[in-house]
């Protein structure tokens, strides 16, 4: 896992066991956390997100975009939402579908989600408690 900043450590988005932890970047614009598959490739249907333990109003994930890539520097677009109020209450956890149909052979090794607007307090501070991936690996 990397971020493009951390304020606080990346591989804390990964833990689903403790509430309590969280990623969080640096305040700067297009905030963005990426995983790494390494050897292997998905081909993601669904992500879920949950929300650092803080109440409605706070730093939570409001408008974002899901994208693929198999060499960090050409991006698909896979999933966008915009204005996403499921997601502003403490410890809030969502399982969203990708938006894309995705080709049968179409696998990435990277998946990152990237901040395209303000969170619920206005910044730009990415926070993310939990965050996983579902679909096809190979």
């Amino acid at each position: 896992m990397t971020a493009s900043s951390e304020d606080r450590s990346a591989k804390q988005s990964v833990d689903f066991n403790d509430i309590n932890t969280y990623f969080r970047s640096e305040n700067v614009l297009n905030a963005w956390l990426m995983f790494d598959f390494k050897q292997k490739k998905i081909r993601p249907t669904h992500y879920s997100i949950r929300t650092k333990p803080s109440n409605r109003g706070a730093e939570h994930l409001k408008e974002w975009v899901i994208e693929g890539s198999n060499d960090k520097y050409n991006w698909k677009l896979l999933d966008s939402r915009k204005d996403i109020e499921v997601l502003n209450s403490k410890s809030a956890f969502h399982k969203f579908e990708v938006q894309e149909n995705l080709e049968q052979n179409e696998f990435y090794q990277y998946i990152r989600i990237r901040q395209t607007g303000q969170n619920w307090c206005l910044d730009n501070y990415l926070n993310i408690s939990g965050l996983e991936y579902f679909g096809s690996i190979k």
